[in-house]
C-alpha cells in the first residue's frame, strides 16, 4: 500500500519536475525577422528560435522591445537570451555567443528612385553624402569604420527604418543604410518600391553589399547554464534539414536573394 502511495505522489509531482524550463528571449521590432501583427508575434527568426528551443526541450516567452532595452535586459539578466545580436567586444562581456550564426545580414544603401546618388563599395564617394542609420544598430565592420572615421558629410541617427524612409523621401538624407530584407519588406508593405531602391552596381545590376554582419541567438551571462547549448545544436539541425530555408521563404518571397 505504501509503495502505491509513493508511486501516486511521484506521478502527481513528476509533471512539475520534468516541465520544460521557460526562457525569456528578447529582440527588436525588425520586420520580417520579428514583428507584431494584430498583437501576434511573427517573423522568420521568431519561428526559427521557437523551433530550436522546442527541439532542445525549452519553452520560450518572446518579447519585442526597443533594441537598447533588449541589450540592457540581457546585460542585467532579466532576459535569458537575445536574438539578432551582432558580435562586438562590448557585448561579449555580458553575452555568451554560440558557434552557430542565426542569420547573416546584408547591409546595403538605399536612395530615392531616379536619383544619381552613388556610393562606392570602398566609400571613396562618401564625403558629400548625408546618411541615415538606426540608433543602437550594428552595421558590420566596414560600415561602422566608415561612420566612425567621418567619411560622410553628415550621419543622422534615428530609431527605426520608417524614420529613415521618411527623411529620405523628404530629401533630408541622400542615402540610408539598412539590412536588405527588412527594408525591402517595409517598402513592399508601404507601396514604396517605386520610390526607394537599393544602390546597385552598374556592371552587375545587383545591390551592392557594403557590409555583411553575422547575428546570433546569444545568451545572458547572468543566467547561462550548460543545457542552453542544446538550443544552438538544434539550430544547426534546423539549418541542415531544410527547416530554416522553408521558414525564411514563408516570409520573404520578394526581391533579389542571390547576391
Amino acid at each position: 500500500m505504501f509503495k502505491y502511495l509513493v508511486l501516486t505522489i511521484f506521478l502527481l509531482l513528476s509533471p512539475c519536475i520534468t516541465q520544460a524550463r521557460e526562457l525569456t528571449i528578447v529582440t527588436l521590432d525588425n520586420t520580417p525577422q520579428a514583428y507584431l501583427e494584430h498583437d501576434i508575434l511573427k517573423g522568420f527568426l521568431v519561428d526559427i528560435v521557437k523551433e530550436a528551443a522546442r527541439r532542445a526541450g525549452f519553452r520560450v516567452k518572446l518579447k519585442i522591445v526597443p533594441w537598447k532595452r533588449a541589450l540592457s535586459m540581457a546585460r542585467k539578466g532579466t532576459a535569458d537570451a537575445i536574438f539578432n545580436a551582432g558580435l562586438t567586444r562590448e557585448r561579449a562581456e555580458y553575452l555568451v555567443y554560440p558557434d552557430v550564426v542565426l542569420i547573416t545580414e546584408k547591409v546595403v544603401a538605399f536612395r530615392r528612385v531616379g536619383s544619381s546618388t552613388f556610393l562606392n563599395k570602398d566609400f571613396s564617394s562618401a564625403t558629400m553624402l548625408n546618411v541615415g542609420i538606426g540608433r543602437g544598430y550594428y552595421y558590420g565592420k566596414e560600415v561602422t569604420n566608415a561612420i566612425e572615421s567621418d567619411k560622410f558629410r553628415c550621419v543622422e541617427m534615428v530609431k527605426d527604418i520608417d524614420l529613415n524612409i521618411k527623411k529620405l523621401l523628404a530629401g533630408r538624407l541622400d542615402i540610408f543604410f539598412g539590412d536588405y530584407y527588412p527594408v525591402m519588406k517595409s517598402l513592399k508593405d508601404n507601396g514604396l518600391l517605386d520610390k526607394i531602391e537599393p544602390i546597385s552596381g552598374p556592371e552587375t545590376g545587383m545591390p551592392i553589399i557594403y557590409s555583411k554582419s553575422d547575428t546570433y541567438l546569444a545568451f545572458s551571462r547572468k543566467n547561462y547554464f550548460g543545457n542552453l547549448e542544446k538550443i544552438s545544436e538544434a539550430l544547426k539541425q534546423i539549418k541542415q534539414d531544410g527547416t530554416y530555408e522553408a521558414i525564411v521563404h514563408k516570409y520573404i518571397p520578394i526581391g533579389k536573394t542571390n547576391f
